[in-house]
């Protein structure tokens, strides 16, 4: 985007002149100026001149000596120019002057001798003067030529040329949230707010006056919701007419091509107001014109003669013999307003950002247009850009006069007011600014504003946001954006973060049962907490449980996790093929259901692909390795049976796990279905545990016993069990069953050739010990054999 100040005195004075300081200020308060362009640059000491002769060099023949009337008098100068000639008015360099030596390196004329010839000054190639764009036929050695005559003879060419403006290159990035920065207007808003200009008064302007004939064409808009704001009539012209110099440097000094009057008009309009409009030749259209949508297939050749396909969807404008403008990016061929044109067909319309995004995406085709229409015009910059259009066409374009009603619909919107907290603005920006500064600065870009509240209850702002602000100034945060950026973040003062940095308490139990378990050989994983409806369904568990994200990055992140489980089993999945046989995970993660049940939840998984013997079993082993996990927190743990298995767990390998008699998680096997699914072929148990409850538990202090003084005398006893009977209750009644014996724990078990069905040999160690005296073998006999009834009675 390209400002010029001169353009931007049409509505403010400036009250800084200096290029550098009011880029410097841009570009800390609104955008990044990317680029300082003061016209003429090298056009000081250098006049308009008259060669008054020409004659060949004596010792070079491609050089001419040349006589040149200047505003210093008569100067002879050494030429290379091949379009020499008496008479022509020609650029002179004065000695002194900066120039680009054969367009390359800058040098300053010197008064010289080239090939024994005294020359004083030089004439000027455009390159020669960074000219080119006004001259583009000046190459090489063909000079300017700015024809014959008297006219301005001697007056600095600066000033003949009219290149005494100063051009802001604003980078596009740095307004893309800012469609009204798309303008001079817009700018000049800026301009006052940043203390750099005061606005001029402006002249009042009449509406102007439509015909009361209707357009002569029907019009129907397929699409209001799309196409929310319009304007549009027809104009009788007798020709073109010629752009004005003014205006031709204005839209040269921007950027623009100059096309033919209208055209250059509604661009230029679109430089001054940020509304892109189109001028069509209304005798080219055919039937009823239509506001509506692109079918894939469909064609349109642009304004650059190149036949593009649209998609669906594109905004276009059709009559009856189809498409002939693809709204907000560029118009068509066959309606484009010619030299021959005598009835304009002018419009200005709002159309829906997100769709112009899409055309430019599937087209291919960016333009300048394109670049504004994608931001979100306001609506009320509509009828502002179509009054000045009208106005300048009425004005400049020969015999121009409305011959048809205006076509309208559509409104500017309304601002909603926004309550600014002056002490919240305050604490957000780091500066105690004054509530009337505040006031002035909302002001000054637009906004209505009016204050309320007391010193108990502390200053509250209420801010309407002008119209051409709507889409930007939303809530309070813009609001305290907008009065930092233009306070100036560079006059806040320094402050240095001050924060604790006293580590925060942190429960040591975590790393103590993460470091257990690596010390059983399981590794740790950190998957997403996100999965998705497939996944859940495919572990057997509801996504209706589960609430959803509001902007997903994906279907298969779209929800929060119900469980742990569902990416234990897809990582498991992944890395079969890296597992020797057996694989053990464990992760950590916040697990959340609807009806707000959330808690940290900690898995583990073992599977196998082969068990040698049922002692190795896959849920026996993690069981042991759960309770080794959970030791260091010296609380009492426990695994019962449980007798409703949820869908994901086998139904007959399934227990509860109880710390301190509250069941806190499940130990189980995980349902052959599910394994199935997962590709987990073999046994694969899984252990699920909620944190937020066990460390809810104070850590137990352990207690010490002293060695025993005494030694123990240990028999082993094999029975044959049943696998519905539960060994823990067995267990149990062993402990208890004589004072002599210490503990009863399993050895050893067996499934394996020659078992019955449902049957397996367990091994129990029974260790006896007195705490008094060494016990004799027969006292320990005696004891065992209590114990050896017991387990024959159990087994029956």
């Amino acid at each position: 985007m390209k400002i010029s100040l001169n353009w931007l005195s049409d509505f403010v004075e400036l009250t800084e002149r200096d290029p550098k300081v009011i880029a410097d200020r841009v570009t800390e308060g609104t955008a990044e100026v990317d680029e300082v362009t003061v016209q003429g640059e090298l056009l000081e000491k250098c006049v308009v001149g008259k060669v008054l002769s020409v004659t060949k060099h004596p010792q070079a023949d491609r050089l001419s000596l040349c006589e040149v009337m200047t505003d210093k008098g008569k100067k002879r100068v050494v030429c290379g120019g091949t379009n020499l000639r008496v008479g022509m008015r020609v650029a002179f360099a004065h000695v002194g002057a900066r120039v680009r030596w054969h367009g390359t390196e800058i040098t300053t004329l010197e008064k010289t001798k080239i090939r024994s010839e005294e020359s004083e000054g030089m004439i000027c190639a455009a390159e020669e003067l960074d000219l080119s764009t006004q001259f583009p036929e000046s190459k090489e050695r063909v000079i300017i030529d700015m024809g014959d005559g008297d006219a301005d003879v001697g007056k600095p060419l600066k000033r003949v040329l009219g290149l005494d403006d100063v051009v802001l290159h604003i980078d596009n990035h740095a307004i893309t949230q800012r469609p009204d920065l798309f303008s001079h207007v817009g700018f000049a808003r800026e301009f006052v707010a940043l203390g750099l200009a005061r606005w001029r008064k402006q002249p009042l302007k009449k509406r102007p006056i439509f015909s009361k004939a209707a357009m002569p064409f029907a019009f129907k808009n397929d699409i209001p919701t799309l196409v929310p704001r319009y304007a549009s009539c027809i104009i009788q012209i007798d020709s073109a007419g010629k752009t004005p110099e003014w205006m031709e440097r204005r839209l040269t000094a921007t950027g623009w091509r100059l096309v033919n009057l209208p055209v250059d008009i509604t661009n230029y309009v679109a430089m001054e107001t940020g509304m892109p409009l189109h001028s069509f030749d209304a005798d080219d259209l055919k039937g009823t014109v239509h506001i509506c949508q692109s079918k894939k297939g469909e064609k349109i050749t642009t304004l650059d003669e190149v036949a593009r396909p649209l998609p669906d969807g594109a905004i276009v404008l059709s009559d009856d013999e189809g498409i002939f403008d693809l709204m907000g990016i560029m118009g068509g061929l066959r309606s484009s307003t010619k030299a021959t044109t005598k009835r304009i067909y002018l419009h200005s319309t709002i159309v829906d950002p997100v769709s112009i995004r899409r055309a430019i995406i599937a087209t291919g085709h960016r333009t300048d247009a394109a670049t504004v229409y994608e931001k979100g015009i306001p609506r009320v910059t509509c009828m502002l850009g179509f009054t000045r259009a009208l106005e300048l066409i009425l004005e400049l374009v020969p015999g121009a006069r409305i011959v048809s009603k205006m076509e309208e619909w559509g409104d500017d919107g309304k601002g909603k007011p926004i309550a600014v907290s002056v002490a919240r603005a305050q604490r957000t920006l780091g500066e105690d600014i004054p509530a009337k500064t505040m006031t002035r600065i909302l002001t000054d870009l637009g906004c209505t504003v009016k204050s309320a509240g007391s010193k108990a209850k502390g200053t509250t702002l209420t801010v309407t946001p002008p119209l051409f602000r709507l889409g930007d100034m939303r809530g309070e945060h813009d609001v305290i954006e907008e009065i930092g950026r233009i306070y100036g973040y560079n006059t806040i003062a320094v402050t240095m973060p001050a924060a604790s940095i006293d580590p925060q308490p942190r429960d040591k139990r975590v790393h103590w049962m993460r470091e257990y378990l690596k010390e059983e050989g399981y590794t740790e994983i950190l998957p997403l907490s996100l999965v998705g409806a497939s996944l859940l369904r495919k572990a057997e568990l509801d996504p209706a449980e589960a609430i959803a994200i509001q902007n997903p990055i994906g279907e298969e992140e779209s929800l929060f996790q119900t469980s742990t489980l569902p990416r234990l089993l897809e990582h498991a999945q992944r890395n079969l093929l890296t597992a020797d046989g057996e694989l053990k995970t464990f992760l950590w993660g916040h697990v959340l259901r609807a009806g707000g049940i959330e808690h940290t939840e900690m898995s583990m998984l073992l599977w196998c692909r082969e068990e040698k013997d049922l002692k190795s079993a896959a849920l026996l082993t993690l069981k042991e390795n759960l309770l080794y996990a959970l030791s260091p927190l010296g609380l009492s743990v426990s695994v019962t049976h449980r007798k409703d298995a949820p869908l994901f767990a086998h139904p007959g390998r399934d227990a509860d796990i109880r710390v301190e008699g509250v069941t806190m998680g499940q130990l189980y096997e995980l349902h052959p279905k599910i394994a199935q699914r997962f590709d987990l072929l073999g046994r694969a148990a899984i252990a699920t545990i909620d944190l937020d409850s066990l460390f809810s538990l104070p850590v137990k202090t352990k207690v010490v016993s002293p060695l025993p003084l005494f030694p123990a005398v240990t028999y082993d006893i094999t029975a044959r069990m049943a696998h519905a009977k539960a060994i823990d209750s067995l267990l149990k009644k062993l402990e208890s069953s004589h004072e002599l014996l210490e503990k009863a724990q399993i050895a050893d078990l067996y499934a394996g050739t020659g078992m019955e069905k449902g049957k397996y040999n367990v091994t129990i160690r029974c260790t006896y010990r007195s705490p008094e005296r060494t016990l004799r073998e027969d006292e320990a006999q005696a004891a065992h054999k209590t114990v050896e009834e017991l387990v024959t009675e159990y087994a029956k």
